[in-house]
């Protein structure tokens, strides 16, 4: 049966990509983002004004209007591959600013080559990217353990893997959770808002080798302050902080909320007082407030002090997966 490849195109597609995601989720690949909230967000219909001579993603004043510019670009970058009938058997997209390839193929379309097709299409929209920017682009994805032929197709791409692999942790909220004890001389902050967003880069950059983080999640309707957890020494600087998210995902049976500890770090000057594993316990605990049934984090799979950390409050491993990446060059 003949398969074409289409573009995101209207409003029921969502539905039809959210059920092939119920079809093909397994335990291995179930917290993979896009989660089941995180596709409803970014595939929902763009406002429309058609009155307005400005694109829906642009306020009155003309100033880009983050989250749904990302939400545009998004469905600018999804496409699904169809059956004669119009029944999809998957999809791929890439969600910016991330330039991660994501996709899904219904477990009885293997073998037919889609995943070749999938891969081709991604290549095509770099070069794309590269051609109008006249800069490198790089294509990112991931590979789970299990995934051996994927990774294969892109390692006959020309794609390299990243030196070090990714753990995915999970702990079911449902086991008792020990008290978030805050060191002396602490306390605790919600979210970051425009006079605190500097000081928040600054500790990222402390935290992770001079890497700062990306705002647009917390401009965006999304980001729930109570949820971004910030230990504020006495003297006023920003020592630690926890990130976390809900989500929805799914798997055959039902639809399931959960939590995420995005990302969490501590100031190496104020490192070894526990302030880590206060800020971890105290982020489970609201996202156990709110209706998460369990929890999830990424970390490299190495002994460090962080995954000493997580073990010691129950996380187990569910996954480990590969990051490949492929640079695409301009060509001179």
């Amino acid at each position: 049966m003949t398969i074409d490849m289409r573009p995101y195109a209207e409003p029921a597609d969502l539905q039809r990509i959210l059920d092939l995601k119920r079809i093909c989720t397994i335990p291995e690949n179930m917290y993979d983002a896009p989660t089941l909230s995180e596709l409803r967000a970014l595939l929902a219909p763009l406002p429309q004004d058609p009155a307005a001579e400005r694109p829906s993603w642009r306020d009155e004043q003309g100033t880009v209007i983050g989250h749904l510019y990302r939400r545009a670009r998004t469905q600018q970058a999804t496409m699904l591959w169809v059956e004669a009938d119009g029944t999809p058997v998957a999809y791929a997209l890439i969600a910016p600013p991330s330039t991660a390839l994501t996709f899904q193929v219904h477990p009885q379309a293997h073998g037919r080559g889609l995943e070749t097709q999938i891969l081709a299409w991604a290549i095509a929209g770099a070069q794309e990217q590269v051609r109008q920017r006249e800069r490198t682009f790089s294509l990112w994805c991931r590979c789970h353990e299990s995934e051996t032929e994927w990774r294969a197709l892109l390692e006959g791409a020309g794609f390299r893997p990243l030196p070090a692999r990714d753990l995915r942790l999970a702990r079911s909220l449902d086991i008792p959770l020990p008290v978030a004890h805050l060191p002396a001389g602490f306390v605790l902050r919600g979210g970051v808002y425009g006079e605190g967003s500097e000081q928040y880069q600054e500790l990222h950059r402390a935290v992770f080798d001079g890497i700062g983080i990306g705002l647009d999640y917390h401009q965006s309707p999304a980001y729930e302050p109570d949820l971004d957890v910030i230990a504020v020494d006495a003297a006023g600087a920003f020592a630690a902080f926890c990130l976390c998210e809900l989500h929805q995902v799914t798997d055959s049976h039902s639809e399931y909320t959960v939590g995420e500890i995005g990302v969490i770090g501590t100031r190496p000057t104020h490192q070894r007082r526990g302030l880590g594993r206060a800020l971890l316990l105290t982020g489970m605990h609201r996202l156990k407030e709110r209706g998460a049934t369990s929890v999830f984090l990424e970390t490299e799979q190495a002994e460090t002090p962080a995954l000493r950390l997580f073990t010691s409050l129950g996380f187990q491993r569910v996954s480990a997966c590969q990051w490949m990446t492929k640079d695409v060059v301009p060509h001179r």
